[in-house]
């Protein structure tokens, strides 16, 4: 009872750390223009920005999702991390610098807004912004879900507040500081719950390794407990072997489109510290794609045969193994950086849905009126990932896989293809959303046991045959806008 009382007054400290930082933004930062709301006026620095992009996508899926991996197959996982490490690293190489420099230049806020105004005067800009928003929404909607589902289950356990109340908490919670910091809030509050991430990161796993009894004693039991623990094959071999290989890439290939962490790219204050802030990231994402797996074997070693669900492992670990205070401290470290998570997607969903508003339906609002009714989207997605997390449709992982994979080939594609092949056409980018957006559905619910295997050729198709249909020299006027702005 005690320990429940001290995780219980510490949480609620940290709930108050994040109501404190949305206040602080809302009556010291000037936000009379959405791009300030939305964007911090593209002026956060270099371990902000590293930090936040990966904590903006790491969270629920580092803790409860990627741990229960490691508890069902174990190390076979790496071909998701070795993958997505490679990628991260495109991304900060090839992608981050063009897109910071003309995202500045044609004052695109989102992923969708790029996309949708470097065609502007194509007549398919607003079938691209149009559709585009309805893929953020699609996807966003279940991945805001998959976060309330994981701040649910760790509330419920670490702080015996039963799984529905939690949601309302979490959900509420994040709606509140979002909605009145916007985008500084969100940098901000993923700094400080990002840096005790990396400190759990690195102490779960070596207090349950000690637990067993030390590495070598690790390595014998989660032999003795399933061989293919620490196989990186997982115990298949032949098309099975390849199949699972082609899976795990494919679903890492959804790298490149996440929009909650490609909107750090566009509110870096600098192209010059790219950089810097891609070893910052890289450095957190190897740490954060590995260790995770290893917790989840330690917890097939220490919890096979209980109760307990598989991705919930390291919340009871660090309850188990760790004193009171300083497991207060990580879980709510953890709960804190789920919520953080939570609300680098609320912002982008609201941003997009705010710029549709504006082009297509009240071109004459004020920038006022776009803040506040920016705000309300926020407190529209929260309510709306409540409600999916109450209804529960899937595990954690399942839920961020398809929300993960839909956006990489919906969106990530087309921009990729925007910075790097100068023939990509507005008839192109229009055709890969759509069928990104219906492949990745499509492939989920008809052929489950191949996803997302099959979402990728059928958009790469897509992608590449429209625009060599399409292309022609007029359509060099828009690769020009997407030329490399040097500040």
């Amino acid at each position: 009872m005690m320990a429940e009382l001290q995780f219980q007054i510490t949480f609620g400290l940290f709930i108050l750390t994040l109501a404190g930082i949305g206040l602080y933004f809302f009556l010291t930062t000037e936000t009379k223009r959405l791009s300030e709301y939305m964007l911090a006026g593209r002026d956060v620095g270099t371990v902000p920005i590293a930090i936040s992009e990966v904590t903006a996508i790491a969270s629920g899926w580092t803790f409860f999702a990627w741990v229960g991996v490691g508890f069902t197959v174990g190390l076979s996982g790496l071909w998701f991390s070795i993958t997505m490490i490679f990628l991260v690293l495109f991304l900060y190489r090839y992608v981050a610098p063009n897109f910071r420099g003309t995202s500045e230049q044609l004052g695109s806020q989102t992923v969708v807004d790029h996309l949708s105004v470097v065609f502007g005067e194509h007549r398919l800009g607003p079938a691209i912004r149009l559709v585009g928003t309805v893929t953020i929404v699609v996807f966003m909607m279940s991945y805001i879900g998959a976060q309330i589902i994981a701040i649910g289950e760790a509330m419920d356990i670490a702080l015996g507040i039963p799984y529905t109340t939690a949601i309302l908490i979490g959900g509420i919670a994040v709606a509140f500081y979002t909605t009145l910091g916007g985008f500084n809030a969100s940098v901000t509050a993923h700094l400080l719950m990002g840096s005790l991430v990396i400190i759990a990161a690195i102490l779960v796993p070596v207090g349950m390794i000690a637990e067993i009894g030390g590495w070598s004693a690790f390595l014998a039991e989660a032999s003795a407990n399933d061989p293919n623990l620490l196989s990186m094959s997982g115990g298949d071999a032949g098309m099975a072997l390849v199949i699972a290989i082609l899976a795990w890439v494919t679903f890492a290939a959804g790298a490149i489109g996440q929009p909650h962490g490609l909107m750090r790219f566009q509110a870096i204050r600098s192209q010059r510290i790219i950089s810097a802030a891609s070893v910052i990231a890289v450095a957190f994402q190897a740490l954060r794609l590995t260790v995770p797996l290893l917790m989840g074997v330690a917890g097939r070693v220490l919890y096979e045969g209980t109760d307990i669900h598989h991705e919930n492992v390291a919340m009871h670990a660090i309850i188990d193994l760790f004193p009171a205070w300083l497991a207060g401290i990580l879980l709510a470290g953890i709960i804190g950086a789920i919520l953080s998570t939570s609300d680098s997607m609320m912002i982008v969903t609201s941003a997009d849905v705010t710029r549709f508003y504006e082009e297509h339906v009240n071109p004459r609002a004020t920038e006022t009126e776009l803040i506040l009714f920016g705000r309300g989207i926020v407190v529209g997605a929260a309510v709306i990932g409540i409600a999916l997390a109450y209804v529960r449709p899937g595990t954690i992982f399942e839920i961020i896989e398809f929300a993960f994979v839909g956006l990489g080939v919906s969106l990530g594609l087309p921009l990729a293809a925007l910075v790097l092949w100068k023939k990509t056409t507005a008839e192109a980018v229009l055709a890969t959303i759509l069928v990104g957006l219906v492949g990745s559905i499509g492939n989920l619910y008809l052929f489950p046991e191949y996803f997302p295997i099959l979402v990728w050729p059928p958009a790469i198709a897509a992608l590449v045959l429209v625009s060599l249909w399409t292309y022609d020299e007029h359509a060099m006027e828009y690769a020009e806008s997407r030329t490399v702005i040097q500040d």
